[in-house]
Parts: structure tokens; sequence; C-alpha cells
């Protein structure tokens, strides 16, 4: 369970962290944007690492005014996502 539950925040935080890149480069023109929730999905959903590497390597939805629910979502996010890690990796050296 362990391993799975490692290759699925690897591969939600590379998706999370793409989209975040994808969405910087569409904000410079007129392309359709990827929605907000989307965002906020995939970093609740696995990838909060993702997240925070999306957020500040291509410095977006990083303004604490009015961008304050991305970042209260990432580490809110982080915290569960390393407490189960942890919680598991504890399991697994009992079990």
């Amino acid at each position: 369970m362990l391993k799975i539950y490692i290759i699925v925040l690897a591969a939600m935080s590379v998706l999370c962290a793409v989209a975040f890149g994808i969405d910087k480069i569409k904000s410079k023109g007129d392309a359709s944007r990827t929605p907000e929730i989307v965002l906020l999905s995939l970093m609740t959903f696995g990838g909060a690492v993702g997240g925070l590497v999306g957020m500040y390597v291509f410095r977006h939805k990083t303004n604490p005014i009015t961008k304050f629910h991305f970042t209260i979502t990432l580490f809110v996010s982080l915290a569960v996502q390393a407490f189960l890690l942890y919680k598991m990796i504890g399991g697994a050296a009992n079990g």
C-alpha cells in the first residue's frame, strides 16, 4: 500500500506542477486558462508537492491578497499528505 501511495503522490505532483506551468504560459496570451478548481483539486488529491514547486518555480498564484486560497490549500494538503505518509511508513515498519 505504501508503494502505491508514493506512486500516486509522485504522479499527482508531476501533473500538478505541469498544470501550473501550462496555466502560467497561457496567462500571457489569449488562450483558455486552467480553471482554479482544477489546480486546487490537483493539490488536494495528492499533488501538494507539485503545487509547491509549480507555484514558486513559475511564480504563479502566489499573490497573498488575491490568491490566499492557493496558499492555504497548499499547506493544508501538504500537511495531510505528509501525515498520511508518516502513518503509512510507521504502519509498514510495525507490520
